[in-house]
């Protein structure tokens, strides 16, 4: 059962019918997206990356095993729990609340899935974007790089 009703996804990312509804999205998948995505966006070897949202880190892990360096957050302490079981010098999982600044700076944001756009207020996607800006370190040539990708 939700708890609070106007910020619904508090609870919803914990429940089991979350985990129900995604429990087709497999290892593979995530490995052959994890490829494709990084190989797309040239990220040097070493790169550090922040995904955000990461769920139970399925796609943190694949990014770790590419060579990056990643730090995985969640809202749900249940997901962040299993995902620890992962972690190694160079992965990390933390519980952390999106709308609010991460204490660390990166050089890609993922925002992977549909973990974005929940809030009822909008003031509160305006933090989570502004928060984002906060997180990736700067370009003097490139700009930010921020990825948001949405599939099914």
């Amino acid at each position: 059962m939700l708890k609070d009703i106007e910020n619904w996804y508090t609870s919803w990312f914990d429940s089991p019918f979350y985990h129900i509804l995604y429990k087709n999205r497999d290892d593979k998948e995530a490995g052959l997206f994890m490829k494709n995505l990084s190989s797309f966006l040239k990220l040097s070897p070493g790169s550090t990356i922040l995904d955000l949202a990461c769920g139970k880190g399925r796609h943190s892990k694949y990014l770790n095993e590419l060579g990056y360096h990643v730090t995985g957050v969640d809202l749900s302490p249940q997901s962040i729990t299993y995902a620890k079981k992962f972690e190694n010098d160079n992965l990390f999982f933390d519980e952390h609340n999106m709308s609010k600044p991460y204490p660390k700076q990166f050089d890609a944001v993922f925002n992977l899935f549909t973990s974005f756009g929940y809030f009822e207020k909008e003031d509160d996607n305006l933090k989570t974007i502004k928060s984002i800006k906060s997180e990736l370190k700067p370009r003097w040539l490139w700009g930010y790089r921020l990825f948001k990708f949405r599939f099914c």
